[in-house]
């Protein structure tokens, strides 16, 4: 492949954080569904995902807003929030600009 897919660093912690998101929220969906049908145990695992997602992802994006400036921050979140804006559709980064 050539240099135009190359991830940076910022892409490829998200990814990677978005993966062990996954992970984890399929595994404590499904054990918290155990007895449940199929469905019930994927909406339970998208669920967690997704309540997941928005507390390490996007509450600290809130937490920095409040606090300062995300601009100004340099932890991961901070960091995967000023460099992936484009891309993202999250309501806390679409409200940034």
């Amino acid at each position: 492949m050539g240099a135009g897919w190359e991830l940076g660093a910022a892409a490829s912690h998200s990814l990677l954080l978005c993966a062990a998101l996954l992970a984890a929220g399929c595994t404590l969906g499904l054990r918290l569904g155990r007895g449940r049908g199929p469905a019930d145990r994927g909406a339970l695992a998208w669920l967690c995902y997704d309540a997941l997602v928005h507390f390490v992802l996007e509450g600290p994006f809130v937490y920095f807003s409040l606090v300062g400036n995300v601009a100004d921050s340099d932890g991961l979140i901070a960091s995967l929030c000023t460099s992936c804006r484009s891309p993202c559709a999250c309501v806390s980064c679409t409200a940034a600009g």
